[in-house]
């Protein structure tokens, strides 16, 4: 696991934490409980993930066209579990329009269908930013290819960043370091 220097870590966290700054009084805290599946741009996502400050969030990229994103998904499951169980929040982003010529529609129940047959019990954000470049500016840390997880602490830091394919032990590290 590749954990970012303190100086990236603040560079990245400068988006988020603008979107902190004006998101007071915004939309209630989405539930960390169960699967839901919703189309979000990207500041809609890290609205989300603003709107869960004071909680640790571990945010993976992944698509339903990703073999590696797909054969991690059990991995991810069950390094989180515990994490999860203590209140942690799991949230996949779903790139499932990236390079790919389909609606938000098409997008959203690709991406039902996929977390359904996988077993996924946590939100799925749909991006509907098929640009990945908008995605890496507005998220302002380097995203490359996916599967790509990033760790938040409670602060809305990003404490680290992984990417690839990850283990259940490497999950379970991202998330306990994001509870630190």
């Amino acid at each position: 696991m590749a954990a970012s220097s303190s100086r990236a870590r603040v560079a990245a966290a400068l988006p988020l934490a603008a979107l902190l700054a004006t998101c007071g009084g915004g939309p209630a805290k989405p539930s960390p409980v169960g699967l839901s599946i919703e189309p979000r741009d990207t500041h809609g996502v890290l609205r989300w993930i603003a709107a869960n400050k004071g909680t640790p969030v571990l945010v993976n990229f992944w698509a339903t066209w990703c073999g590696p994103c797909v054969a991690e998904m059990p991995d991810l499951l069950a390094g989180t579990r515990e994490f999860r169980g203590r209140g942690g929040i799991v949230v996949g982003i779903a790139m499932e329009q990236m390079g790919a010529d389909i609606g938000v529609d098409e997008a959203v129940a690709r991406v039902r269908e996929r977390a359904r047959r996988l077993g996924i019990d946590f939100p799925v954000l749909v991006c509907t930013d098929d640009d990945m470049t908008v995605v890496r500016r507005i998220v302002g840390v380097e995203l490359g290819g996916l599967p790509q997880t990033l760790t938040y602490g409670r602060d809305g830091l990003l404490v680290a960043q992984h990417e690839g394919m990850a283990s259940s032990e490497e999950f379970s590290a991202m998330a306990r370091a994001a509870e630190r």
